[in-house]
């Protein structure tokens, strides 16, 4: 068995590779799942993000208030998806009209129905977030500089008072006695 497996090369002449997250509706409890969910789709704004919901219950009212507010669009919402009979979180197309395997008819009669949502930030949402990060990254690096402007000023030299006194007390630990 020390052979090397070897795909055929006839059966395939073009791979694509993506990435795709499978996200349940129970994985969405509170505001800081879907702000951790809008921080992760932002962060990988180039993967795939799937919402798998019972079809008897849709999805979770926080990411339908999401969708309202402009944050998340639902782009497309898919039926006769089932639960992988052998892998948790893992979900499967079957045509419930013509199953290819015995196996799936089982599962369509054991199982209950979902449906996948695709899920994608919106373009707004993208430039809020994109433009909160570059001010964010701006007020770091004023913060954590020196107190020294070195802009025209009446003597040459400025002094940012506000920023002195914070840059005081990291220094030395106390704020200085007037």
């Amino acid at each position: 068995m020390d052979k090397e497996l070897k795909f055929p090369e006839e059966l395939s002449t073009n791979v694509e590779r993506s990435f795709f997250y499978t996200i349940e509706n129970n994985d969405i409890k509170s505001d800081n799942d879907l702000s951790f969910l809008i921080r992760i789709m932002f962060e990988f704004s180039d993967r795939k993000f799937y919402l798998f919901c019972l079809k008897s219950q849709g999805a979770s009212s926080y990411v339908i208030n999401a969708e309202q507010h402009g944050v998340i669009n639902i782009k497309r919402t898919e039926l006769q998806y089932y639960p992988h009979p052998k892998f948790d979180h893992d979900y499967i197309k079957i045509n419930k009209t013509n199953p290819a395997w015995g196996w799936e008819e089982e599962v369509i009669k054991d199982s209950p129905e979902f449906i996948r949502c695709t899920l994608e930030l919106t373009e707004r949402w993208k430039r809020k977030l994109e433009l909160k990060e570059a001010l964010d990254n701006t007020t770091d690096s004023e913060a954590n500089g020196s107190p020294i402007i070195l802009k025209p000023s009446i003597f040459g030299i400025g002094i940012d008072l506000p920023k002195a006194l914070k840059w005081f007390i990291q220094k030395y630990g106390k704020s200085p006695d007037y």
